[in-house]
């Protein structure tokens, strides 16, 4: 008798990884203090600080939503999120960003 060959079981593809959970994601949708923050991070000159709470913020929200009611390009957000490239983005981008993080704490 001839044995069939059985094919070998598929397996998934790893999805690489495991994400740590962010125990801030609750806080970094408030937007009344995610403003505040920024806005004190900018007042004491400290861009680092800045910088990791607005990338934080961003990894947290729809891009998407942000970025139609910013009036932004939704790649222009990917952009300062991604750490491969530099974050150096123009004063009109922070500015929307932060008018809409005031236009949501207005909204609530």
């Amino acid at each position: 008798m001839s044995q069939t060959a059985s094919s070998p079981k598929k397996r998934r593809p790893s999805r690489g990884t495991l994400k740590k959970p962010n125990v801030f994601s609750a806080r970094l949708k408030n937007p009344k203090l995610v403003r505040k923050v920024l806005i004190e991070a900018l007042m004491s000159n400290d861009l680092e600080v800045f910088q990791d709470v607005l990338v934080a913020y961003l990894r947290t929200v729809s891009k998407s939503r942000l970025a139609t009611k910013c009036k932004l390009g939704r790649q222009t957000l990917y952009d300062l999120i991604n750490e491969e490239k530099d974050f150096n983005p123009s004063l009109s981008t922070l500015g929307s960003i932060l008018e809409t993080l005031t236009d949501n704490v207005e909204q609530k």
